[in-house]
């Protein structure tokens, strides 16, 4: 079996009243494990023996949203050798169903970071310190995420463009998101916006219960028009699309790697391969990648780039660990300075909190049995088209866009839901319910809307572990240091509570939970003291970490790349991923990273088409 879950006596604390951590979720679990622990790309692997020095044109470090987009477009040439490195092990089955989703997190195909702490956020978490899951399989992020499909806003790449970035502004941007795009939804086809042709499914799912309709009507009803977000217009509402086709998640693998791998013999792909060291000769060229598969050592070499897509915690360490980086930070730990640069700072993210609860009616509520929920998983299992409640996401793509103040230029605040599956539970144990929410999306008797700040002042820092430099680093995303993040949230929370009073929620008996959460019971609920209590205690990631390998112009003394990704003093070595954003984006970050990943490739390809002759 390739995928191992969340582990329940682990995760699960003492006397918590939370019924995954009962005998139910182990026997749920274990048949997730059978049903969809294995792997179609295992099963249709064979492995070849390769040379213990072999030669390839290009090395690209990491199969995520990115990483399988540059493989595949530097493999269209079939002159060129590509090895394709993945820490992870092949996408597990399970990853496909839209429904299960939330059981991928604290898995094995998690990398399981977690934040340092800064007592300003994550105060109701042990130790001060929240998760940030982060993809580590064929797919990266791609293959664990909510899969919904939003771009951001012209506004972010126009700014990039203004910062210096030649080649990044939003009319630049949007062919390399059209290349992509095979958008499946005829009511956006016609749009100038979308691409119909590329390898990557966007659709809306095949299933879409009622709450999750409720909140789209709630939110028109309370003033947002109906958008695509994706469109000319980004403020407003909708069932947000997904990167899914057919009721089954479309991660960057499946869609450009799985379609290649066995009929393109110039594409190499190594899995369960961690990189520990770019080398650097002493011109300051990249030249090659050392990993590690299966507990041994292993050198790759490359003629022409090796291009890091590791991500933005994964790049930025994989460059200080080979000498790119802060000079003090490196001499500490005894790593010599290939190139002195702002490696692992900039590092930001989407901010959020948890513990908002709109309760359903009995009514509008799609809680199932126990019993109803193991026949849910292996219904699925066993439809060839794939259809029902796990076909589906719940509530997650109820996705708004407002702006708090009408003279913004762009939208400020980013509405999203989780589930709640069973409310009181969740009141009396918010983080175990965190933790552990193993169960299908698809039932729940409550939705939790998150309020995103899409514009965050604060900025962290990621740092080397100085007691073990290759294991986890630390990250500092520093949430709420600057507590100007705050009054958007704030602004949004009022927005918010004012939808109790529309049709759509009043006819279906929804309201919101009025009672504190554990950490905030000493504030009264509703007030902004409440809400600020909420904030710092019960602070949660939306997973769209950015900018530790920042895109600026020479003159920048915190980037780390230039607009054409190229590493900053190193020769043949370029970041293409995330890690590149000057400022994130105002939306979720996987189109983007696709983006960039079909943007930064293309610098590649013009290079060696116009300075070699065996591109043709």
């Amino acid at each position: 079996m390739i995928w191992q879950p969340l582990d329940l006596s682990e995760a699960c604390p003492p006397h918590t009243p939370n019924s995954a951590c009962s005998n139910f979720g182990l026997l749920y679990l274990s048949l997730l494990v059978k049903l969809y622990g294995g792997s179609a790309d295992q099963r249709q692997e064979c492995r070849r023996e390769r040379a213990p020095r072999e030669e390839f044109d290009f090395i690209v470090v990491g199969a995520g949203a990115a990483g399988c987009v540059v493989a595949n477009r530097l493999t269209e040439n079939h002159k060129w050798k590509v090895l394709l490195l993945e820490a992870g092990p092949e996408e597990p089955d399970v990853t496909l169903v839209p429904g299960l989703s939330s059981a991928l997190l604290g898995s094995n195909i998690d990398w399981q970071y977690r934040t340092q702490p800064n007592g300003r956020s994550c105060l109701a978490h042990p130790g001060g310190s929240c998760p940030w899951p982060r993809g580590k399989t064929m797919g990266g992020s791609s293959s664990i995420n909510s899969m919904a499909y939003l771009r951001g806003n012209r506004a972010d790449y126009d700014a990039w463009a203004a910062a210096g970035n030649d080649g990044w502004s939003y009319e630049e941007v949007l062919p390399f998101f059209k290349k992509s795009e095979r958008n499946i939804n005829i009511e956006v086809l016609d749009s100038k916006y979308h691409g119909a042709k590329g390898e990557q499914y966007v659709s809306r799912y095949p299933y879409i219960d009622t709450p999750s309709i409720m909140l789209t009507e709630a939110f028109n009803q309370g003033g947002l028009p109906l958008a695509d977000y994706n469109g000319a217009h980004q403020v407003g509402t909708m069932q947000a699309q997904a990167v899914s086709l057919d009721g089954e998640r479309v991660s960057t693998n499946v869609a450009f790697i799985q379609p290649i791998r066995h009929k393109r013999p110039n594409l190499f792909v190594e899995t369960n391969a961690e990189a520990k060291k770019i080398l650097i000769d002493e011109y300051n060229n990249a030249y090659g990648i050392v990993y590690v598969k299966d507990g041994k050592k292993h050198t790759a070499y490359a003629r022409k780039e090796v291009i890091i897509s590791a991500g933005a915690i994964n790049s930025p360490k994989l460059l200080m660990l080979s000498g790119i980086g802060p000079k003090q930070q490196l001499r500490s730990l005894g790593i010599p300075v290939v190139q002195d640069l702002a490696v692992g700072e900039n590092l930001h993210d989407h901010v959020t909190f948890n513990g908002v609860v709109i309760a359903l009616s009995n009514k509008t509520a799609t809680t199932v049995s126990q019993e109803e929920i193991l026949i849910a998983v292996e219904d699925y299992h066993e439809m060839k088209i794939k259809r029902g409640p796990l076909s589906g996401n719940g509530p997650v793509n109820s996705v708004s866009f407002l702006k708090t103040d009408p003279n913004l230029p762009a939208p400020d605040i980013q509405f999203q839901f989780n589930r709640i599956s069973n409310w009181r539970e969740m009141i009396q144990d918010p983080i175990a319910a965190e933790y552990v929410s193993i169960l299908p999306t698809a039932f729940y008797d409550a939705v939790e809307p998150r309020a995103m700040n899409l514009v965050p002042k604060s900025r962290g820092v990621l740092l080397l572990n100085q007691t073990d430099p290759n294991g986890p680093p630390l990250l500092y995303p520093n949430y709420f240091g600057d507590e100007r993040d705050m009054i958007p949230i704030l602004k949004a929370l009022r927005f918010l509570l004012s939808l109790e009073n529309t049709e759509a929620m009043r006819s279906r008996g929804a309201h919101f939970v009025r009672e504190p959460l554990p950490y905030c019971k000493r504030y009264e609920w509703g007030t902004d003291a409440y809400f600020v209590c909420m904030m710092q205690a019960y602070t949660a990631t939306t997973y769209h970490p950015v900018g530790t390998c920042k895109m600026g112009p020479k003159w920048d003394t915190k980037a780390v790349v230039d607009n054409q990704l190229r590493v900053y003093g190193v020769r043949s070595l370029r970041v293409i991923d995330a890690s590149m954003m000057p400022a994130v984006i105002r939306g979720n970050t996987n189109a983007p990273s696709i983006m960039i990943g079909e943007r930064g490739v293309d610098f590649v390809v013009r290079h060696w088409r116009s300075h070699t002759k065996d591109y043709f």
